[in-house]
């Protein structure tokens, strides 16, 4: 019998396609990201300027909750609020980004081979937490963009506040549990995988 006989097949984690997911992964995930955040502080750049650039604002850009409602951005906006606005993207962000960045530790444990260490069990947990403060997020940002857009619209005289649960807000909040549940298998799979390598 040959010594390669006694060698361990490679592990799936090294192959080229497994990496390709993960470098795949971890680019859409920034580029998401980045790219949801543009268009929000777009919005608020372009609210306002009736009569300039914000002329020709897709639709895409006026917040959906506002939408919803039937709520028309102002004809114009002081500079003030439209920090106001950003601070309430703000929101949302925060708990997004801290998502992707634990995807983003996921992803370099994999790409160093790495499936049931403690990274990537701590990652999992990060993104179960994160999109269940992206639920929670969601709605204290429906709350805000809907009072401060209908008091703006009503010359700053009164407004409404908006609540409502859609699909992203039930996703959000289905994918976090299902992120923790995973998280809580592959430390018992590391804690399998330490018994094992210390039993051998």
């Amino acid at each position: 019998m040959t010594q390669n006989a006694f060698h361990a097949p490679p592990s799936p984690v090294q192959s080229p396609s497994f990496q390709r997911l993960a470098w795949m992964l971890l680019l859409a995930s920034w580029g998401c990201a980045l790219g949801t955040l543009a268009l929000s502080l777009a919005r608020w750049a372009a609210i306002g300027h009736a009569d300039g650039w914000g002329a020709w604002m897709p639709v895409g850009l006026v917040p959906a909750q506002a939408q919803l409602v039937g709520l028309t951005p102002p004809q114009s906006m002081e500079t003030q609020w439209r920090w106001v606005g950003v601070l309430l993207e703000c929101i949302p962000a925060a708990a997004m980004f801290y998502t992707v960045l634990c995807v983003h530790r996921i992803c370099r444990a994999f790409l160093a081979g790495e499936v049931f260490g403690s990274a990537v069990v701590r990652g999992f947990r990060g993104v179960g937490w994160g999109f269940l403060a992206m639920f929670v997020t969601s709605l204290l940002y429906q709350m805000g963009v809907t009072a401060l857009l209908s008091w703006l619209a009503s010359g700053q005289n009164g407004g409404l506040i908006a609540l409502g649960v859609g699909s992203f807000e039930v996703s959000t909040l289905v994918v976090g549990l299902m992120m923790l549940l995973l998280a809580h298998v592959l430390a018992e799979g590391s804690r399998l995988q330490a018994e094992a390598d210390a039993f051998v």
